[in-house]
């Protein structure tokens, strides 16, 4: 078996991972909502990191 291979998907073969993902998210907060209220600082700086990061790299590459 080779897990580490390079791997190649379409647009929309990323678009149905996306799609499962954010629905996988939706059901584990729906299921764990007491949990993970409790952590919402967590999840909004990890948000914020994130969008930062991005805006860096998107600025520098334009």
């Amino acid at each position: 078996m080779k897990f580490f291979r390079t791997w190649s998907f379409r647009w929309w073969e990323v678009g149905l991972m996306k799609l499962c993902l954010i629905s996988l998210g939706i059901i584990l907060g729906v299921c764990c909502r007491d949990y993970l209220i409790n952590l919402l600082g967590l999840w909004w700086f990890l948000f914020a990191v994130t969008t930062v990061y991005f805006l860096i790299k998107w600025i520098k590459e334009n």
